[in-house]
Protein backbone atom coordinates (compact mmCIF):
# COMPACT_ATOMS: atom_id res chain seq x y z
CA UNK A 1 0.00 0.00 0.00
CA UNK A 2 1.23 3.48 -0.75
CA UNK A 3 1.61 6.29 1.79
CA UNK A 4 -1.04 8.93 1.08
CA UNK A 5 1.18 11.72 2.41
CA UNK A 6 4.65 11.19 0.95
CA UNK A 7 4.05 8.41 -1.60
CA UNK A 8 6.37 5.86 0.01
CA UNK A 9 5.84 2.23 -1.02
CA UNK A 10 5.06 0.75 2.39
CA UNK A 11 2.17 2.40 4.27
CA UNK A 12 1.35 0.05 7.11
CA UNK A 13 -0.31 2.47 9.54
CA UNK A 14 -3.55 4.40 9.59
CA UNK A 15 -3.29 7.88 11.07
CA UNK A 16 -5.88 10.57 11.74
CA UNK A 17 -4.44 13.75 10.18
CA UNK A 18 -6.61 16.89 10.34
CA UNK A 19 -9.80 14.81 10.58
CA UNK A 20 -8.98 12.43 7.72
CA UNK A 21 -7.98 8.78 8.11
CA UNK A 22 -4.97 8.21 5.88
CA UNK A 23 -2.77 5.22 5.09
CA UNK A 24 0.69 6.44 6.07
CA UNK A 25 4.24 5.17 6.42
CA UNK A 26 6.17 5.07 9.68
CA UNK A 27 7.77 8.48 9.01
CA UNK A 28 4.45 10.26 8.30
CA UNK A 29 2.55 8.64 11.18
CA UNK A 30 3.84 11.35 13.54
CA UNK A 31 1.96 14.04 11.61
CA UNK A 32 -1.30 12.99 13.25
CA UNK A 33 -2.79 10.55 15.75
CA UNK A 34 -2.04 6.89 14.99
CA UNK A 35 -5.35 5.00 14.80
CA UNK A 36 -4.05 1.59 13.68
CA UNK A 37 -0.59 0.12 13.97
CA UNK A 38 0.08 -3.52 13.04
CA UNK A 39 1.72 -5.87 15.55
CA UNK A 40 5.46 -6.23 15.32
CA UNK A 41 6.45 -8.89 12.82
CA UNK A 42 8.95 -10.52 15.17
CA UNK A 43 6.17 -11.53 17.55
CA UNK A 44 4.01 -12.92 14.75
CA UNK A 45 6.85 -14.97 13.30
CA UNK A 46 7.83 -16.33 16.71
CA UNK A 47 4.34 -17.47 17.55
CA UNK A 48 3.81 -19.06 14.15
CA UNK A 49 6.43 -21.72 14.88
CA UNK A 50 4.76 -22.85 18.10
CA UNK A 51 2.17 -25.49 17.26
CA UNK A 52 -0.84 -25.74 19.53
CA UNK A 53 -1.81 -29.26 20.48
CA UNK A 54 -4.93 -30.52 18.72
CA UNK A 55 -7.65 -32.18 20.77
CA UNK A 56 -10.40 -34.56 19.77
CA UNK A 57 -13.60 -35.56 21.59
CA UNK A 58 -13.52 -39.19 22.75
CA UNK A 59 -15.93 -41.63 21.10
CA UNK A 60 -17.97 -42.53 24.21
CA UNK A 61 -18.36 -38.96 25.52
CA UNK A 62 -22.11 -39.38 26.11
CA UNK A 63 -21.67 -42.45 28.34
CA UNK A 64 -18.95 -40.70 30.35
CA UNK A 65 -21.20 -37.67 30.91
CA UNK A 66 -24.17 -39.81 31.92
CA UNK A 67 -22.05 -41.88 34.34
CA UNK A 68 -20.63 -38.74 35.93
CA UNK A 69 -24.13 -37.26 36.31
CA UNK A 70 -25.32 -40.49 37.97
CA UNK A 71 -22.31 -40.61 40.30
CA UNK A 72 -22.74 -36.95 41.31
CA UNK A 73 -26.52 -37.45 41.60
CA UNK A 74 -27.34 -34.28 39.70
CA UNK A 75 -29.56 -33.65 36.71
CA UNK A 76 -28.79 -32.18 33.34
CA UNK A 77 -30.56 -28.95 34.33
CA UNK A 78 -28.26 -28.44 37.32
CA UNK A 79 -25.19 -29.18 35.20
CA UNK A 80 -26.33 -26.75 32.51
CA UNK A 81 -26.79 -24.04 35.13
CA UNK A 82 -23.35 -24.69 36.64
CA UNK A 83 -21.53 -24.44 33.29
CA UNK A 84 -23.75 -21.61 32.03
CA UNK A 85 -25.08 -23.41 28.94
CA UNK A 86 -28.60 -24.08 27.66
CA UNK A 87 -30.21 -27.10 29.27
CA UNK A 88 -31.58 -28.39 25.97
CA UNK A 89 -28.14 -28.40 24.36
CA UNK A 90 -26.45 -30.05 27.33
CA UNK A 91 -29.20 -32.68 27.27
CA UNK A 92 -28.56 -33.35 23.57
CA UNK A 93 -24.82 -33.65 24.25
CA UNK A 94 -25.39 -35.99 27.21
CA UNK A 95 -27.64 -38.21 25.10
CA UNK A 96 -25.13 -38.34 22.23
CA UNK A 97 -27.28 -36.45 19.70
CA UNK A 98 -24.88 -33.49 19.57
CA UNK A 99 -21.10 -33.41 19.80
CA UNK A 100 -19.63 -30.76 22.12
CA UNK A 101 -17.03 -28.33 20.85
CA UNK A 102 -13.69 -28.05 22.62
CA UNK A 103 -14.81 -25.16 24.84
CA UNK A 104 -17.91 -26.99 26.10
CA UNK A 105 -15.94 -30.22 26.54
CA UNK A 106 -13.45 -28.38 28.76
CA UNK A 107 -16.31 -26.98 30.85
CA UNK A 108 -17.81 -30.44 31.22
CA UNK A 109 -14.43 -31.95 32.12
CA UNK A 110 -13.87 -29.36 34.82
CA UNK A 111 -17.36 -29.59 36.32
CA UNK A 112 -17.80 -33.36 36.17
CA UNK A 113 -14.18 -34.38 36.80
CA UNK A 114 -14.02 -36.58 33.69
CA UNK A 115 -11.85 -36.69 30.58
CA UNK A 116 -13.58 -35.93 27.28
CA UNK A 117 -10.68 -34.61 25.20
CA UNK A 118 -7.69 -36.56 23.98
CA UNK A 119 -4.68 -35.08 22.26
CA UNK A 120 -4.29 -36.15 18.66
CA UNK A 121 -0.88 -37.08 17.35
CA UNK A 122 0.83 -34.95 14.71
CA UNK A 123 0.38 -37.57 12.00
CA UNK A 124 -3.39 -37.79 12.33
CA UNK A 125 -4.13 -34.08 11.85
CA UNK A 126 -4.69 -34.59 8.13
CA UNK A 127 -8.35 -34.91 7.21
CA UNK A 128 -9.37 -38.41 6.26
CA UNK A 129 -11.69 -39.15 3.40
CA UNK A 130 -14.94 -40.78 4.37
CA UNK A 131 -17.18 -42.66 2.01
CA UNK A 132 -20.62 -41.09 1.79
CA UNK A 133 -23.76 -43.14 1.34
CA UNK A 134 -24.56 -41.57 -2.05
CA UNK A 135 -22.77 -41.64 -5.37
CA UNK A 136 -20.61 -38.63 -6.18
CA UNK A 137 -19.54 -37.23 -9.53
CA UNK A 138 -16.07 -38.67 -8.93
CA UNK A 139 -17.62 -42.13 -8.51
CA UNK A 140 -19.45 -41.78 -11.82
CA UNK A 141 -16.22 -40.77 -13.58
CA UNK A 142 -14.40 -43.78 -12.14
CA UNK A 143 -17.19 -46.09 -13.30
CA UNK A 144 -17.08 -44.59 -16.80
CA UNK A 145 -13.27 -45.04 -16.96
CA UNK A 146 -13.60 -48.70 -15.97
CA UNK A 147 -16.29 -49.31 -18.61
CA UNK A 148 -14.12 -47.77 -21.36
CA UNK A 149 -11.17 -50.06 -20.56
Amino acid sequence: MECEVCGAEEASMISLIEGARLNVCYKCAGLGKVVYQPQQRAREQGSAHIAKPQFEIVEEYDARIQNALRNMKIGVGVLAERINEKESFVERVASGHAKPDEKLARKLEKELGIKLLEETSEGTNAPTATKSAGITLGDILEIDKKKKK
